[in-house]
């Protein structure tokens, strides 16, 4: 007797297997955590923890993508902290815990460190009774700035044994809590980068002390929050060639350029071929035969103030080492910060200009370059980051043994 079955019974046999074969292909590779730490002073402070997930499909380039939701959340003491399972963390009390994401059995870490203040100090103001323990107080305790580069200074006023309070600005630890809106230097000198709210912390003796900062900034075009590489392509000789990529951008959507390497996750798609650190440092892992290419894609992830994914990417090339070394390296320059001015090379001719430019040329392999920052009028310099051999308060000295990135901040 012959069965007679259906058309849709028969496609149903074909489409099933299909089904299996492209869901079992799409795996989670790799999960990573923002922040990467985050500093509580407060009970009952919150902070939101954004999962990124590293997922391929069959042999296809590797995706990222918010996976808060899919995945675990724990924390290694709930005395210090907790976590719900949408990735919100409270603080409890004093102490360190780890935060924990966990799906497929991949498991991605950070840090909460909870500073509570002592009984003895207030909030904003209140310098003590005498009583012999340590007192603190920050002023202003609130303020807002208008406009990217306006300056706060914050002075913390505090005592080791109840005595009269004095200026001790320059002996606390002074945390800004959103560095995307607004920095603090040691002396408690605060700049607003971006519209938002941060809260400034000074640490002093065992106990802290906290201001509110508050910068709007009118415009009637906000800047789209994203994220670019430097440098736009890394082409490497051989395994062991290393560059160091810099994220510059603006995660706020309305401020200046910053320098975003250490507020990103780093990732490579061919991770046997091309490794890459969470400060940017990537690396060839191999070295193809003559004629052949090996590639990686790197992704730089962030999260912007309305909790969406930035990324930006660039592609780092292998090829085989040539008879003789390369003859030259590739100098790239940038500028971040609220101000202007010129970054000039002693030799090269390499003469970049105006806020996040990036400029770049090729020098001899293993020469010093010289590197001189001449700020504009009414502008001031406020230093270089990258690979300086010796520097000076304007000029920079770097040995171009490998593809160099040299920043320079202007305010």
């Amino acid at each position: 007797m012959i069965l007679r079955r259906s058309a849709p019974f028969l496609l149903s046999l074909l489409v099933l297997p299909l089904a299996l074969v492209f869901t079992g292909c799409n795996s989670l590779k790799g999960i990573s955590i923002l922040p990467g730490s985050a500093q509580l002073t407060s009970a009952g402070q919150t902070i939101q923890f954004t999962a990124i997930g590293n997922e391929q499909m069959g042999s296809a380039n590797p995706t990222t993508s918010d996976v808060t939701g899919q995945v675990t959340w724990s924390v290694s003491n709930p005395n210090v902290a907790t976590i719900s399972q949408s990735g919100l963390a409270v603080a409890v009390g004093n102490g360190t815990t780890q935060v924990l994401a966990e799906s497929d059995g991949i498991t991605a870490t950070s840090t909460i460190t909870v500073s509570l203040p002592s009984s003895g100090s207030g909030s904003g103001s209140g310098s003590g009774s005498g009583s012999g323990s340590p007192t603190l107080s920050v002023g202003p305790s609130s303020v807002t700035e208008t406009f990217d580069g306006e300056t706060t200074q914050f002075i913390a006023m505090g005592s080791l044994n109840g005595a009269t309070p004095q200026n001790v600005s320059s002996q606390v630890t002074w945390v800004s809590s959103n560095t995307q809106v607004a920095t603090i230097n040691a002396s408690g000198l605060a700049t607003a980068l971006g519209a938002g709210t941060s809260t400034i912390t000074a640490y002093y003796a065992g106990i802290s002390n906290t201001a509110a900062l508050t910068v709007t900034i009118s415009s009637t075009t906000p800047a789209t929050p994203q994220i670019t590489i430097i440098p736009t392509a890394v082409n490497a000789s051989g395994a062991g060639a290393q560059s160091q990529l810099i994220a510059i951008g603006n995660l706020t959507g309305n401020g200046v350029v910053q320098n975003l390497t250490n507020n990103v996750v780093w990732s490579s798609s061919s991770f046997q071929d091309v490794s890459v650190t969470q400060t940017g440092l990537a690396t060839a892992l191999v070295t193809p035969a003559a004629g052949v290419t090996a590639s990686s894609v790197i992704t730089a992830i962030g999260i912007d103030n309305t909790g969406s994914v930035v990324t930006a990417t660039i592609v780092f090339s292998i090829t085989a080492p040539g008879v003789a070394a390369p003859a030259s390296e590739t100098l790239t320059l940038y500028e971040i910060g609220s101000g202007s001015g010129n970054i000039t090379t002693s030799s090269g001719g390499l003469n970049c200009g105006n806020g996040g430019t990036v400029c770049a040329g090729t020098f001899t392999q293993n020469s010093v370059v010289t590197l001189t920052a001449t700020p504009a009028s009414g502008h001031t310099f406020a230093g270089w980051t990258g690979p300086c051999i010796t520097s000076t308060a304007t000029s920079c000295n770097v040995t171009m043994s490998n593809n160099e990135t040299i920043g320079a901040t202007f305010n």
